[in-house]
């Protein structure tokens, strides 16, 4: 986990020099919205917007884990239940 951790922060690091060395003037053109802004802006922007994206998805994926624990712990009381209720087996 801390592994990805760094490479994130390495990745924003990164985005941020490249935006600040980059404060070209552009227009963004999608859909036929046009926005003028810099291009450090929509760098920063793509990043944020990107990251949002990927917190929402793991957002599903962590849902659906807990759902699949909470299936396996209650099979695991089940099967705890049944074997206290069973009656014990003579030793040979």
């Amino acid at each position: 986990m801390r592994f990805l951790l760094a490479i994130g922060v390495l990745l924003l690091v990164i985005a941020t020099v490249f935006s600040l060395q980059n404060t070209a003037a552009v227009t963004l053109v999608f859909l036929g919205w046009r926005l003028p802004t810099t291009l450090a802006l929509a760098v920063i922007g793509a990043a944020l917007a990107g990251g949002v994206i990927v917190y929402l998805a793991s957002l599903v994926t962590i849902g659906e884990l807990r759902a699949r624990l909470r299936a396996a712990e209650s099979r695991l009381r089940e099967g705890e239940r049944e074997r206290t209720e069973r009656p014990a087996e003579p030793r040979a």
